[in-house]
C-alpha cells in the first residue's frame, strides 16, 4: 500500500505496447479544476451542417432516418474542405533523400441533427446506430485498394479541433499507415512475438486484477484510465475479446460498445465539467497483405485541458499532473 507521500512522488510510466514515457507529476495538479470548453454560439440558420444541401455541399454517401421516419438521424458527406482528394493517384516519388507521395484518400463527416445535442446526451441505441453507421462506411471505403487505413474520430469543442460545433465526426481514408497508429501496430506485433500473447489482453488481464484504473465494465467491453495515460483522465474502451478489426464486430458487441460508450461520455460530461476532448477508433490496418491477428482494437478518449508546451512538444514525453487511479476513481463513483 503506498503511502500519500509516495503517491505524490513524480513517476515515470512506460507504455507496454509503444514503449514510450509519459512522466507522472502530482505536484503540478494541487488545486487542479477541470476546465469547461469553450462554448461556440453559431446560430441555426447559419450552420452549415444544419442543412448541408443549402451550403452547396456534396449530396450524402449514406443517410439514416429517425425512428419516426420524417427526418433524417444522421448523414454522411464528402468534406467541402478534405485534407486529401478522392481519386487514385498512385504515384510516389522516392529521391536520394526525400520521398513524397499524392495526396489521395477520402474524408467524410459524419453529420447529426440535432444542433445543440452531444454524445453524451445520445441514448445508448443512437450510439450504437452511429457505431453502425461507422462500419457501413468504412466497409465502403476499404473496398478501395489503394486505401491502407481509415481512421474515424470526433473532435468535441473548439480546443479539440472542431472548427463547426454542430455536433459531427469524421471519417479519413488514407494511402498510408499513419505514425501513431504504425508504432502501435509494430509494437504489438513485437510484444506478441516475445511473449507470446497480446499486449492488450495481457494489459486488461493485470487491470483487472488491480482494479483501480477500471471505469465501468459490461459482458464484452472493458473501460479503464490507462497506466501510461497521455492526457488526464484518459479513457480508453476495450473489447474483453480479443479481436483485430473494429469494421468486423457483431451486433451484440456494437451494442455492448454503445452502452459503455454512454456511461463515458456522460460521467466525462458530469464529473469533468464537459470538456473538449477527442475519440478516435484504432483498429487493424485494411486489406490482408499482412496479418494483423495479434492486434486488439479500441477507442481512445482524450480530454483537453492543458495547452502543450515545449517541454513536450521537444522531447515528446507527456506530462499529466492526474494519475490514471485518481482519474479512473472519480469517473467511476
Amino acid at each position: 500500500m503506498k503511502n500519500e507521500e509516495t503517491t505524490n512522488m513524480p513517476e515515470f510510466r512506460r507504455d507496454p505496447i509503444s514503449g514510450d514515457w509519459v512522466l507522472l507529476a502530482p505536484a503540478r495538479g494541487s488545486g487542479h479544476e477541470f476546465r469547461e470548453r469553450i462554448k461556440a454560439d453559431l446560430p441555426k440558420d447559419k450552420c452549415p451542417f444544419e442543412n448541408p444541401a443549402k451550403f452547396d455541399n456534396a449530396p450524402p454517401v449514406l443517410v439514416y432516418q429517425n425512428d419516426a421516419g420524417d427526418d433524417w438521424f444522421l448523414q454522411i458527406i464528402p468534406n467541402k474542405y478534405p485534407a486529401v482528394e478522392s481519386r487514385d493517384i498512385k504515384s510516389t516519388i522516392t529521391g536520394e533523400v526525400f520521398e513524397s507521395q499524392a495526396g489521395v484518400g477520402f474524408h467524410e463527416i459524419v453529420i447529426y441533427r440535432d444542433h445543440n445535442r452531444y454524445l453524451a446526451d445520445f441514448s445508448r441505441e443512437e450510439i450504437k446506430r452511429v457505431l453502425s453507421a461507422f462500419q457501413e462506411r468504412y466497409k465502403s471505403l476499404a473496398q478501395e485498394s489503394f486505401i491502407k487505413y481509415i481512421s474515424i474520430f470526433h473532435n468535441h469543442g473548439k480546443e479539440a479541433g472542431s472548427t463547426v460545433p454542430h455536433p459531427h465526426s469524421q471519417i479519413l481514408a488514407l494511402p498510408i499507415l499513419p505514425p501513431d497508429i504504425s508504432r502501435d501496430i509494430d509494437g504489438s506485433r513485437r510484444y506478441f512475438h516475445e511473449h507470446g500473447q497480446c499486449a492488450h489482453c495481457h494489459m486488461l488481464d493485470q487491470e483487472i486484477k488491480d482494479g483501480t484504473r477500471i471505469i465501468y465494465q459490461n459482458e464484452q467491453m472493458i473501460v479503464i484510465a490507462p497506466f501510461a495515460s497521455k492526457a488526464e483522465a484518459e479513457v480508453r474502451i476495450f473489447p474483453k475479446k480479443h479481436f483485430a478489426y473494429f469494421e468486423k464486430a457483431g451486433e451484440e458487441e456494437l451494442i455492448q460498445l454503445a452502452d459503455a460508450m454512454k456511461f463515458t461520455f456522460s460521467r466525462i460530461f458530469e464529473k469533468l465539467n464537459d470538456p473538449a476532448f477527442n475519440f478516435f477508433i484504432h483498429t487493424a490496418p485494411t486489406g490482408d497483405s499482412d496479418n494483423h491477428e495479434h492486434y486488439h482494437w479500441h477507442m481512445e478518449i482524450l480530454p483537453k485541458f492543458d495547452i502543450i508546451g515545449g517541454f513536450e512538444l521537444g522531447t515528446g514525453l507527456d506530462i499529466i499532473a492526474m494519475a490514471p487511479e485518481k482519474a479512473a476513481e472519480i469517473l467511476r463513483k
